[in-house]
């Protein structure tokens, strides 16, 4: 018999005898047994059940699948963390569920009831219906399915933060009040406009006396991670040089120890239950350096190289977010027209 993919190598040894060498194809592995034989027909038979991709016939498999790859793993761990929760859920939900099953009408209709099962916790349906949403867009990418069947479904969560900026109140009072270690991580966040994961995770070999070179952990599936060389202030250097530069990362606990992120989570949340600081989070200190470097005129542009953020997201952040009702923001719209006229 032949066999069809079946790689064949001519060699010719030192001596001038020739020898041919078969292979289950090309670039795969050489076959041991003579060929023509019905010993060549089974090993043949062997390597390519081995190695046939895995049938991904049910929603449960495609999630172990899209968990395995790449592209999950591309993923910061907090959005890891995350997505393995909502499949939880899912899984709960439609357990052995076939995949051509989410192909048909009606599974839209589905998933909408589904997700409003958990309206009274809209931020947390919503996360489900991403992870569910992102699980299709992996079977579309790996050509398994057709179409993503969350696709036009409304989310539940329509809140944003757009009042929740770092008054300059509040920020005299941290700076007067709150604990060294903690200070170093307010004023780490508020000069840089960077992520908690990934102030946290910095070590003394990423900064140079001058500037800190990041490496964000948090990227877009299918896109490397963005590099960024963001300058330390003068004030934030005053700071990081006084530090004891004989530990691996800049930032450390009361102990010395560096901070694990639910360890920070719960530090952080006492002291300012301590300072009596509410309605604001360590995250909208990143949002406060958005809008106050818009504020002292920087650029779309210029924000968006320090924080990692794409121009339109900055424009985002800055309109749906930080800037709707931002008074000093539109009072200098009058107070630059009057000095021009």
């Amino acid at each position: 018999m032949k066999f069809k993919g079946v790689h064949k190598v001519k060699r010719v040894l030192a001596d001038g005898q020739v020898r041919w060498h078969y292979y289950a194809w090309r670039g795969g592995p050489k076959m041991l047994s003579p060929p023509n034989t019905e010993a060549f027909a089974a090993e043949l038979l062997k390597h390519r059940e081995e190695c046939a991709p895995a049938e991904i016939d049910t929603l449960n498999r495609l999630i172990e699948m899209f968990q395995k790859s790449p592209a999950f793993s591309a993923l910061a761990e907090t959005t890891q963390e995350s997505h393995k929760f909502s499949f939880k859920a899912i899984l709960k939900e439609w357990p052995e569920l076939p995949l051509k099953f989410t192909q048909q009408r009606g599974m839209k209709a589905k998933i909408r009831q589904w997700h409003h099962t958990f309206s009274a916790n809209p931020r947390t349906a919503d996360q489900m219906l991403f992870s569910l949403s992102r699980v299709f867009t992996f079977g579309i990418d790996e050509e398994m399915l057709d179409k993503n069947p969350c696709t036009g479904i409304d989310r539940l969560y329509s809140g944003s933060r757009k009042e929740s900026v770092w008054t300059p109140e509040l920020i005299e009072l941290f700076r007067a009040k709150a604990k060294p270690h903690m200070l170093l991580a307010f004023e780490m966040a508020i000069h840089t406009g960077q992520r908690q994961g990934d102030l946290l995770a910095l070590t003394w070999k990423q900064y140079d006396g001058t500037h800190l070179s990041i490496e964000q952990g948090k990227s877009k599936p299918g896109k490397p991670k963005k590099r960024v060389r963001v300058k330390v202030s003068a004030k934030l250097k005053i700071m990081i040089d006084a530090l004891p530069n004989d530990k691996l990362r800049i930032m450390n606990n009361s102990r010395g120890r560096p901070w694990t992120k639910d360890g920070f989570k719960t530090s952080w949340g006492k002291e300012c239950a301590r300072l009596k600081i509410e309605g604001v989070t360590f995250h909208d200190l990143r949002g406060t350096f958005i809008t106050d470097r818009r504020r002292e005129g920087s650029t779309t542009e210029q924000i968006a190289s320090i924080t990692g953020h794409s121009i339109a997201e900055v424009g985002r952040v800055l309109e749906k977010h930080y800037l709707a009702t931002d008074q000093q923001t539109s009072d200098a719209v009058i107070l630059r027209m009057e000095k021009n006229t």
